[in-house]
């Protein structure tokens, strides 16, 4: 009886968890349009930072656009077996697999999967961790912040406020 009450139990959190990565997603499509910040680094100086989302594949994909300092990159968000996946194709010419780590009260933190990424902190430089706080002032800003770290203990941090522009 209590194994069958154990099982149970873990069907009723996965699902949970599943449920909670679909509202998150639903939460992320919220983006959809355009939006322009100044992104501020803890390495360099501060450059134009331009984001275009788009939903795309009948609804299961958001695509980011991202245009930082004239330097185009991309990021694509979906469900995959119901867990929330961000994949981002990095100038750095390496391609981060993130996960979502948390979503309290519309502040994400998705953190890289080192193993699904074929990344490793000794040999390669990466982003390593993605936020997003949706719920700043009002649905027309949001802040957008991560982290990049690699070999030698090098690492930086950026932020921006964007404003939806279209």
């Amino acid at each position: 009886m209590r194994k069958i009450i154990f099982l149970l139990s873990c069907i009723i959190a996965s699902n949970l968890y599943a449920q909670n990565d679909t509202e998150t997603f639903q939460q992320l499509t919220g983006l959809e349009g355009k939006w322009t910040g100044t992104i501020n680094y803890t390495n360099k100086a501060p450059e134009t930072l331009d984001l275009k989302y788009t939903i795309t594949a009948m609804g299961t994909a958001l695509v980011e656009e991202s245009s930082e300092g004239g330097v185009g990159m991309m990021t694509v968000f979906n469900l995959q077996n119901q867990k929330l996946l961000l994949t981002h194709y990095c100038a750095a010419q390496n391609r981060p697999v993130a996960e979502i780590a948390e979503n309290k009260n519309g502040a994400l933190l998705f953190k890289t999967n080192h193993s699904k990424s074929d990344l490793n902190l000794t040999e390669d430089f990466f982003v390593t961790t993605f936020k997003f706080d949706l719920l700043l002032n009002d649905e027309n800003t949001f802040r957008y912040e991560y982290t990049a770290e690699g070999a030698d203990g090098e690492s930086y941090s950026a932020n921006a406020v964007l404003k939806r522009v279209m």
